[in-house]
């Protein structure tokens, strides 16, 4: 299934819509009436950018990423969200797509991707560390609002 499949940049709003599918199961407290007015200004605003991976017209896996700088770590893509549609998953996918983040990473002289991941989420810590990934840091956060 894999060979079938390509990698896409998003850019149209009827191809961040596309990816409503497997954002939402990523991100259930969205709201499908305001995904692709928020998507389009966060490209617009704050280096967000999505690579899909696509069966024919139809998005299957994404990530979502941001070109950013911190004193840190320096210029880096930050890769807010991956997933994969539950059909498609253990064919590479996650994989691929963060093979082809990587490249963009190298093309545009950054020092690193980072990513967060939840302690629980064993499979894709397997992929992460498969795909090169080490543990750096403990992300922290005080939530001021609740994400319902």
């Amino acid at each position: 299934m894999k060979e079938l499949l390509e990698i896409r940049i998003v850019k149209t709003e009827a191809e961040i819509a596309q990816c409503w599918e497997v954002a939402s199961l990523l991100r259930p407290h969205l709201k499908k009436g305001n995904w692709v007015s928020m998507v389009t200004e966060m490209m617009q605003n704050e280096k967000y950018f999505i690579t899909a991976m696509a069966d024919q017209d139809r998005f299957v896996a994404f990530a979502g990423c941001r070109f950013m700088t911190s004193l840190h770590t320096g210029n880096i893509i930050y890769i807010d969200d991956l997933y994969t549609l539950d059909e498609y998953r253990g064919k590479g996918l996650a994989t691929s797509l963060l093979d082809h983040v990587r490249e963009t990473a190298r093309l545009n002289d950054c020092d690193a991707l980072v990513l967060d991941t939840d302690f629980t989420n064993n499979t894709a810590q397997k992929v992460y560390f498969k795909s090169g990934f080490k543990l750096a840091a403990l992300h922290l956060e005080s939530r001021l609002k609740q994400v319902v």
